[in-house]
């Protein structure tokens, strides 16, 4: 079952930098919804991978399909702070805050 967060444990220096973003989104007036997108882009980018890394059959548009369900319940809709972890965590934080500051 692929599991969208499963690479998302921040360390202690990506944290940081979570915390620094989402107080530059916060103070640039990014809504949620602003991010949506891009959540759902890294979740369909991570489900990609993990059809090319493996080769158990799984149909690649299940994976797709289950990454974009996840990326809107598990991310999208607990609101700005966890879509900045995300993005950190899938895209690294100088992707991350480069997406927060084009939504502006």
């Amino acid at each position: 079952m692929l599991d969208i967060e499963a690479d998302a444990p921040l360390s202690p220096e990506d944290a940081a930098h979570t915390a620094r973003i989402l107080t530059l989104a916060e103070s640039l007036g990014v809504d949620p919804c602003d991010l949506d997108d891009a959540v759902h882009d890294a979740a369909s980018r991570y489900a990609s991978e993990a059809a090319n890394s493996t080769d158990d059959g799984t149909d690649t548009d299940e994976l797709h399909d289950e990454a974009g369900r996840q990326a809107a319940e598990h991310v999208n809709n607990q609101g700005l702070g966890r879509q900045v972890a995300y993005l950190v965590a899938q895209c690294g934080h100088e992707e991350a805050e480069r997406i927060v500051r084009e939504t502006v």
